[in-house]
């Protein structure tokens, strides 16, 4: 079979996969396309977590029996009872004769058992087909299994000289509408947003999916005196909502807040700020995969300077404000060769914004 041909079929399963975006975590975004004859004779993904995964769903969207054809999965087949029966059976047992697949899952259970049991099936297994795209919509699967940590997407809306607001702390709006409903879009695809207290006393955001379809993400904000007001708009209609506090609060201060369905995890704190690393942690044990952080410059400073931020979404707008109010200040580096790097850095036009996007590496 020509390359080309196994990349143009990966790329329709991988289309399959983010119709799943938003849905199945903290499972991973699976596709799948079975191919006979040269057409496509069924295609499918992982719908909701717990539910069929992509293989079965291309199967079943069969429109002529599969036997003797091709699979294409953007991940290793399941070979484990979970909440449904191991993929490889249904394959194996359907005759399948080839399985194409992205990228092995290196989950306890899995990592290269089931394509060691479809190749025991005498089914021909080729892996790595578009690797690198198959890997990058799972993210925050793959930085979960080896960290047991979220993946934590700092999103922030800058004038050209990094100012966040200015000095009197107005900030409506830097950036132009078309990115802000971007944001809309994009909060669907994390598991819970994160802010910090000051974001919330000022802006008294909703922090919910607005003017497109999806799910509210959990809304999580830092908050280490226990002391913003329960009415906030953060704490009311919605998902859930989580406050990261300190240790060091009187468990009195929660009452408040618990009344109202409001979870709290209590940290150690660190030179007088809250360890979010524990909390991050926590927030794993929780099935939280992935937050998207919307702080404002304490918050995506402390970020940056503790390296716990994955990657970053930024909104530069074609302004300059000049303020003291920078997303990136306290970091103590001295040597260009310690800075932070961006990488696999990709760059668009959002309305009148750049939206620059790009994995985050730390110098030592």
């Amino acid at each position: 079979m020509i390359t080309g041909e196994k990349e143009k079929y990966m790329q329709t399963a991988l289309r399959e996969a983010l119709k799943g975006a938003g849905e199945v975590s903290p499972n991973p975004l699976v596709g799948a396309v079975i191919v006979k004859n040269g057409r496509i004779i069924g295609k499918g993904h992982h719908k909701v977590f717990g539910g069929h995964h992509a293989e079965v769903n291309a199967i079943n969207s069969c429109d002529e029996d599969p036997c003797d054809s091709d699979m294409y999965v953007t991940l290793e087949p399941c070979s484990h009872h979970g909440k449904t029966p191991p993929c490889t059976d249904i394959i194996i047992t359907k005759k399948i004769k080839r399985v194409f697949i992205g990228t092995l899952d290196p989950s306890p259970h899995s990592n290269g058992r089931g394509v060691e049991l479809l190749r025991h099936a005498r089914i021909e297994v080729e892996c790595g087909i578009n690797e690198k795209k198959c890997r990058e919509i799972n993210e925050p699967f793959f930085h979960s299994l080896k960290t047991k940590s979220p993946f934590i997407v700092l999103k922030l809306a800058s004038s050209l000289d990094g100012s966040l607001a200015t000095d009197e702390n107005d900030s409506k709006w830097i950036s132009s509408e078309k990115s802000r409903k971007l944001v809309h879009r994009m909060r669907n695809l994390y598991d819970a947003v994160l802010v910090g207290k000051n974001t919330v006393e000022s802006d008294d955001p909703l922090l919910t999916v607005r003017n497109c379809r999806g799910r509210d993400p959990v809304r999580i904000v830092t908050d280490g005196s226990l002391s913003l007001d329960p009415e906030k708009k953060i704490f009311g209609s919605g998902s859930e909502t989580i406050i990261i506090t300190s240790n060091k609060v009187p468990e009195i201060s929660e009452t408040k807040y618990r009344i109202k369905g409001i979870r709290i995890i209590r940290v150690d704190e660190n030179n007088g700020e809250l360890d979010l690393e524990q909390a991050f942690r926590t927030l794993h044990s929780y099935g939280i995969r992935s937050i998207m952080a919307e702080g404002g410059a304490a918050l995506s400073s402390y970020l940056l300077r503790n390296k716990l931020a994955d990657r970053l979404v930024l909104f530069l707008a074609p302004k300059l404000i000049g303020s003291s109010v920078k997303f990136f200040s306290g970091s103590g580096i001295t040597k260009i060769s310690d800075s932070v790097s961006l990488e696999d850095m990709k760059c668009k036009r959002s309305g009148d914004d750049i939206m620059i996007e790009a994995l985050l590496r730390y110098g030592d």
